[in-house]
């Protein structure tokens, strides 16, 4: 039996960072709505993960982009994690858990 969820709005953060050797890495962080005030506290989190230290971070941005209906998967993510990366330019193209 398949339980159906309610559908979830997510909030997209469209994130840059370049760091003092020249990498540059672009992510993209969703977020609910109880999650938006936490939006760039969950890139630095990504960030860390990745292995970058933030002395190495020349610089960073981590802006509201647009919203949209997630997708299970990302819901899912979400609900456990409070957050969802999908990582583009730079970035391991798996999620880090």
């Amino acid at each position: 039996m398949t339980v159906q969820t309610k559908a979830m709005k997510v909030h997209i953060y469209d994130t840059h960072v370049t760091t003092s050797n020249g990498n540059y890495y672009h992510f993209d962080v969703l977020v609910s709505d109880e999650g938006i005030n936490r939006a760039t506290e969950f890139a630095q989190q990504y960030i860390k993960e990745l292995g970058l230290l933030e002395a190495e971070i020349d610089q960073k941005k981590c802006n509201f982009c647009h919203s949209e209906m997630a997708n299970p998967t990302v819901q899912d993510e979400i609900l456990h994690r409070g957050y969802y990366i999908i990582p583009m330019q730079g970035c391991p193209n798996r999620l880090i858990k």
